[in-house]
């Protein structure tokens, strides 16, 4: 309505309603084309209305009603957040991240939208060799990874884990970590880290000689142990018992060949 005439003539509505925008007389439009959206989605709506709104040009999925350019900008805002205290953005988004848009064209709050999901569809596409190339440009031109494996550093992982012990060592009675981060525990930094899985990572890859030098250095360093407290106890009793085993059996050998009755423990195990 307060748009130019030139504007007006080539506006196209993007088939959605922000979820809190209420008309003039106080009908809430926003809520009740998402009450539609649910209905479709259950297949309780009935035949006819789906008719008509689909005639408006309604759009059933509302990450379809957000335009590309909208989005991208979107991301924008994202990385500007993520790397206002002069970290490196990561080139990742979580999957269920979601960013409020400050306000619609007509002043009202847009809803939330679903960035991760869209940054999800980017890389299929591009995988798939049907994103278009100056999307794809304008992409990586910001920053973003196409592999999600590629998006976490070592460092950021480590340095979540060095706030994770120092907070640990602060709540202990005798200021000492236990060496160990339970296996889903995860940061409460945005996005939030898995710390837990990345250690056991650790544990693997060093057990596999994967891990560099420098980086098993820094984790010795922190206090990381290597093998969690049953793996522990399960490493060390094994080679104890065979060792055990094996002393014992020598003895008694020996004791045989000097003429010399076997100890008592012998003696009841066989009776046994």
């Amino acid at each position: 309505k307060n748009l130019p005439e030139e504007k007006k003539k080539t506006w196209v509505w993007d088939g959605n309603v922000p979820t809190n925008y209420k008309t003039k007389c106080g009908k809430a439009l926003g809520r009740w084309i998402n009450n539609q959206r649910s209905a479709k989605s259950k297949g309780t709506l009935k035949d006819d209305r789906e008719v008509r709104l689909v005639s408006t040009g309604l759009k059933w999925s509302v990450l379809t009603t957000n335009s590309w350019r909208d989005m991208l900008r979107e991301l924008q805002i994202y990385v500007t957040e993520q790397t206002k205290d002069g970290r490196p953005w990561d080139g990742n988004v979580p999957t269920n991240y979601k960013i409020k848009s400050n306000t619609t064209a007509e002043g009202v709050d847009d809803e939330e939208k679903n960035l991760g999901r869209w940054i999800n569809r980017q890389r299929s596409l591009f995988q798939a060799g049907k994103l278009k190339k100056e999307r794809q440009l304008d992409l990586e031109r910001i920053g973003l990874k196409w592999s999600v494996l590629l998006t976490t550093s070592w460092t950021t992982m480590y340095d979540g884990l060095c706030a994770f012990v120092e907070a640990r060592r602060k709540q202990s009675p005798s200021g000492v970590w236990d060496g160990d981060v339970p296996p889903n525990y995860k940061t409460n930094t945005n996005p939030p880290l898995s710390l837990g899985r990345w250690v056991h990572r650790q544990r693997s890859a060093q057990v596999k000689g994967q891990l560099k030098d420098d980086q098993v250095q820094k984790l010795e360093m922190l206090g990381l142990k290597w093998f969690e407290e049953g793996e522990e106890l399960a490493q060390q009793s094994t080679p104890m018992s065979v060792t055990s085993s094996s002393t014992f059996l020598h003895q008694s050998v020996g004791n045989q060949l000097n003429g010399a009755a076997e100890p008592d423990a012998v003696t009841s195990t066989s009776e046994c």
